[in-house]
């Protein structure tokens, strides 16, 4: 049974994950740490953290589609290799122990903090025309973005984006979109796998989700009005302090 306080931080950090993963990705950075409060270990978190992922993603891709944001067609050929390599690393996860994962969560957190921080580069436009499918590149980079986000799934919209606009060739409103649909696309696999392994508590997905469903709204307002500009740093001090915390436990 979730006390009062813990379903109030649950249904504002639901908010804030939802209005981060709209417009850079990274919200279960606070997603993750914050359910681990309620008491569960980094397994039962991670898997009932997708249940939000889930919601927020096709909130979001329906918000960017209703502002005339819809990368449909790329996001239908994308999907393949995202989705398979989702279902991979789901397998995987349900499998690996609490203490690996809450490991492997505080690298990843690290990594992704660094990557933004010191790679801004790698989030600018190519200038290329947008591809009409992915080139071999592409789909094993997608399958790769697919197979972390079954594994963790937290932060997973940075690769995400430097897949949309290095390799795809989107612009970074329209790889934000591109994004949270194929995350939609591989959560809704991959919700079924933790499930199935008893690793989703659903009261508090529930929680985390309503929260998300306002968040991710004001996210892609955000993200559409303001563009590239204010991309970046609205993650990365996240990122970093749930890094530290997860590796010193």
């Amino acid at each position: 049974m979730i006390d009062p306080l813990h379903a109030l931080l649950l249904v504002g950090g639901g908010a804030a994950a939802g209005f981060v993963n709209a417009f850079a990705g990274g919200g279960s950075a606070l997603t993750v740490p914050l359910l681990m409060l309620t008491g569960m270990d980094a397994r039962l978190a991670n898997g009932t953290n997708r249940l939000a992922v889930w919601a927020q993603a096709w909130i979001s891709a329906h918000a960017f589609h209703q502002k005339g944001v819809r990368p449909w067609p790329l996001t239908a050929r994308a999907a393949a290799p995202a989705l398979a390599g989702a279902l991979l690393g789901a397998l995987l996860a349900t499998r690996i122990s609490p203490e690996g994962t809450r490991w492997g969560f505080g690298v990843v957190f690290l990594l992704l903090a660094a990557t933004l921080a010191f790679r801004p580069d790698w989030l600018v436009p190519t200038g290329r025309p947008a591809l009409e499918r992915p080139g071999r590149s592409g789909w094993l980079a997608l399958f790769g973005v697919g197979l972390y986000g079954g594994l963790f799934q937290a932060g997973v919209g940075v690769p995400l984006l430097l897949v949309s606009v290095r390799l795809l060739g989107t612009d970074l409103v329209h790889g934000n979109a591109l994004k949270v649909a194929l995350v939609g696309v591989y959560t809704t696999v991959v919700l079924l796998v933790f499930s199935q392994a008893g690793q989703v508590e659903w009261v508090a997905g529930v929680l985390l989700a309503s929260g998300g469903l306002v968040g991710s709204r004001l996210g892609v307002r955000f993200a559409v009005e303001k563009g590239a500009a204010y991309i970046r740093w609205g993650v990365v001090v996240a990122l970093g302090a749930a890094g530290v915390k997860m590796l010193l436990g």
